[in-house]
């Protein structure tokens, strides 16, 4: 069996590091910071995903 000890790391990393605290709105890899992507900073697509979303999830809510 293979088992990966480290595929939580950075989630521990963030959650937990002293230096980090109150820290919101970053992306990390691999225990570092890193700029997201241009597609993941793109508000105009950011605000089609949540209106499409939220509209998803209002619909399911009427049936």
């Amino acid at each position: 069996m293979i088992r990966n000890f480290q595929g939580a790391a950075t989630t521990c990393y963030v959650a937990l590091h002293p230096s980090l605290k109150g820290v919101t709105g970053k992306y990390y890899y691999d225990c570092n910071e890193y700029k997201p992507s241009k597609l993941a900073r793109d508000e105009a697509l950011a605000k089609n995903l949540w209106d499409f979303s939220n509209n998803l999830v209002n619909a399911s809510l009427k049936i």
